[in-house]
């Protein structure tokens, strides 16, 4: 691999036990320049002082040679706000950067990819990001080693700072635009179009611990796109029970085998002008939905009654529940996007159920 002279983000909190498996990788890789980003223990959690400090003590352990600089937060900040003040911070002093969370293993070949092509399309001002990590597993892989999509994805990802310089927590610079026009002129499928437009009128940034949602957001609404890989190239480790956002069993997220990037890196052929693939922003959006699905024969006489009376009151079902449920109108597509993506995860009980349900549902009258 050549020489890592992209500098390498790592924001930890307080898991040492994949910070240990990360900080690895990122040795092994050997970066020139580390920033690292700690927020601070709960006031309330008393175990989370130890757990910090031990965690913060796996990352001195710098071996090679390199430029270091932390960033700790004495006290917590949340997981959203302290990964949005570490990137401001960051990208107030460089200009460009490779950002890995905790629980983010990459393959090797993954700082490359970022270094080559956060070169190749510096001065692309539409292109506001370079993904990692691929929710499908492989797409249009025969033809390339990377494509353009829509929506950001941020597990092991690159940036610049001229399009960080677009982030707002609060999405306050946004609330003044005419967001609905401007994500009807983006997103050309109506279901994405109606998720993201309610998910812009309820989210409070304040009363959460998210800046993923609102980048993904802020990147839509300026009409912005997104590099990923034809094969994932990272694995997420940390689906436990202390995951703030990944504690769910058998997340599906969580099953995409990881693969390398070849070399030399190639646009897809088909998108040789950077053009969007709609049909992979299509596909993980329906992953994404179908993953938050508990019991789909259930919710599925949900969505037909809301079909039938859209001002059918919900009780039990989250906000946002109405454009979440709208994929299981049509089962058989759900059942594609299933079993296409089916033999780049491990095997596991919940995909046979979702898929048995889905024939199910899909065979219905």
């Amino acid at each position: 691999m050549p020489e890592l002279s992209t500098p390498v983000v790592l924001i930890i909190f307080n898991r040492p036990h994949v910070v240990r498996q990360v900080w690895a990788t990122i040795r092994a890789a050997r970066p020139n320049r580390l920033f690292v980003v700690a927020d601070g223990p709960r006031p309330d959690r008393p175990e989370d002082a130890a757990l910090c400090a031990e965690s913060r003590a796996i990352v001195a352990q710098v071996d090679w040679p390199c430029q270091v600089e932390r960033n700790y937060a004495e006290h917590n900040l949340n997981c959203g706000l302290r990964v949005a003040t570490g990137l401001d911070w960051v990208f107030a002093q460089v200009e460009e950067a490779i950002v890995l969370e905790d629980d983010i293993l990459p393959d090797p070949s993954f700082f490359g990819f970022c270094q080559a092509l956060l070169a190749r399309y510096r001065s692309d001002e539409q292109c506001m990001g370079i993904g990692g990590y691929n929710v499908l597993g492989e797409w249009r892989r025969a033809e390339g080693s990377y494509f353009f999509h829509r929506h950001p994805v941020t597990w092991g990802w690159a940036t610049w700072a001229r399009a960080w310089r677009s982030f707002d927590y609060h999405l306050e610079r946004y609330r003044a635009w005419n967001v609905h026009e401007r994500l009807l002129a983006h997103l050309s499928d109506p279901e994405m179009m109606a998720y993201t437009w309610d998910l812009f009128q309820h989210l409070k940034p304040a009363l959460t611990d998210a800046w993923d949602t609102q980048w993904a957001l802020i990147c839509t609404l300026l009409g912005g796109r997104w590099i990923s890989p034809t094969v994932n190239l990272v694995t997420n480790v940390g689906f436990d029970p202390d995951a703030t956002h990944t504690g769910m069993a058998h997340d599906l997220r969580g099953l995409i085998r990881r693969g390398s990037a070849q070399w030399p890196l190639t646009a897809a052929e088909q998108q040789g002008r950077g053009a969007v693939d709609e049909d992979f922003d299509r596909w993980a959006f329906l992953l994404q939905n179908l993953n938050s699905y508990r019991d789909m024969r259930r919710l599925s006489v949900w969505q037909r009654a809301l079909d039938a009376n859209p001002h059918l009151a919900m009780p039990g079902i989250f906000r946002g529940g109405r454009t979440t449920l709208a994929p299981l109108r049509n089962p058989a597509e759900l059942l594609a996007v299933l079993d296409y993506v089916a033999p780049f995860m491990a095997d596991n009980p919940r995909l046979h159920r979702m898929k048995a349900d889905l024939a199910a549902l899909a065979a219905r009258p």
